[in-house]
């Protein structure tokens, strides 16, 4: 944002993500690479940012269902024939963008799980199973920070130190927009669960957000958002955390859980006539898998054996993606500048 957003402002969009928030993206409204637009004749927010002329805006609208039709159109007509994007959106309002013209296309896959129903049981949880094994047989312990109840300089502290080696591990670019922060200035609803090696010394940590059902009641689901750890944590310590942190949710009565988007995963999955747009997203998923890993984040996820897939989709206001749109995308998840993540793509590498 250009500049500070009043707190005020802030708590009124948390109120309505926490109602309204379908889309796990949703929480990621509050973060400050972001505009807010809210609504004025209907109460509802959109979380944006111009990149030159065209607006790119961080997953769906955010309102009651029944006043979706109208937030969209008042933002529509805020654009002023803008190009515009909305980038990591879930398939609930498809139809509804459609009637206003935009055109969308899928852009990944969501991992998604029932957690009253997820547990390590069976053949297709071997992999995961093994790894949590490992990191159990490793010392590791699982524990929850609750920094609204009692901050502790020392966990953050700790934090802080796996941060930074893991930026440095990435050549200090974090890429922003549909990934947040720690946030521990202030936490909020955020969840923060950390591991612990046998010494007692932290060796990773995880911040969950939350997201809520489509009937509008409170929190349905927990994102984890980030993922931090020591270049020398031992193997199956991600998946630990997320496990016991999925747990934890299950037992208060939690719905869903989330590992987030695999970016251009099964694009062409029972689609046997793919689009222009579909074969570029594919095409960068098949050739540029070196530089940004696609498969292997995908494959990462699908060793958790996700109770559903959900599509997430671009949704567009022309006919087709066009170069100021991918440009856009790329512009506001790397705050180097384009430039910044390209290296960043490379050194993956």
């Amino acid at each position: 944002m250009t500049q500070a957003t009043p707190p005020t402002t802030y708590a009124h969009a948390r109120d309505l993500i926490l109602r309204h928030g379908q889309n796990p993206a949703s929480y990621l409204a509050l973060e400050d690479d972001k505009t807010l637009y809210f609504g004025k004749h209907v109460s509802g927010v959109i979380a944006y940012a111009a990149v030159g002329k065209t607006i790119i805006v961080c997953g769906d609208p955010i309102c009651d269902a029944a006043d979706f039709p109208a937030l969209l159109a008042e933002f529509n007509d805020f654009c002023n024939r803008r190009p515009t994007v909305f980038i990591g959106t879930t398939g609930a309002f498809l139809s509804q963008y459609g009637a206003l013209g935009y055109h969308h296309v899928k852009c990944g896959e969501e991992a998604r799980f029932l957690l009253a129903d997820y547990n390590l049981a069976g053949g297709a949880h071997a992999r995961i199973r093994a790894d949590i094994n490992h990191a159990n047989k490793a010392g590791l312990s699982t524990h929850e920070y609750k920094p609204l109840l009692n901050r502790d300089s020392a966990i953050e502290q700790a934090m802080a130190d796996i941060s930074k080696s893991w930026l440095a591990g990435k050549h200090g670019e974090n890429l922003g927009f549909t990934i947040g922060s720690v946030g521990l200035e202030s936490p909020m609803d955020r969840r923060y669960f950390y591991a612990k090696d046998q010494t007692g010394h932290m060796v990773a940590f995880h911040v969950f957000i939350p997201f809520a059902g489509e009937n509008g009641i409170g929190t349905t689901g927990y994102l984890a958002d980030l993922t931090h750890r020591r270049p020398d944590a031992p193997g199956g310590v991600t998946e630990k955390i997320n496990y016991d942190a999925f747990m934890t949710f299950r037992d208060e009565g939690i719905a869903w859980g989330s590992l987030g988007l695999a970016p251009l995963a099964n694009l062409l999955e029972g689609n046997t006539a793919p689009d222009t747009d579909t074969k570029l997203l594919h095409f960068f998923y098949e050739h540029f898998n070196r530089f940004y890993e696609f498969k292997s984040l995908h494959l990462a996820k699908a060793r958790y054996s996700p109770t559903l897939w959900e599509p997430g989709y671009f949704v567009y206001s022309t006919k087709h993606l066009t170069p100021q749109m991918v440009y856009g995308i790329i512009r506001v998840q790397s705050p180097g500048g384009v430039g910044a993540y390209l290296k960043e793509l490379f050194h993956k590498n």
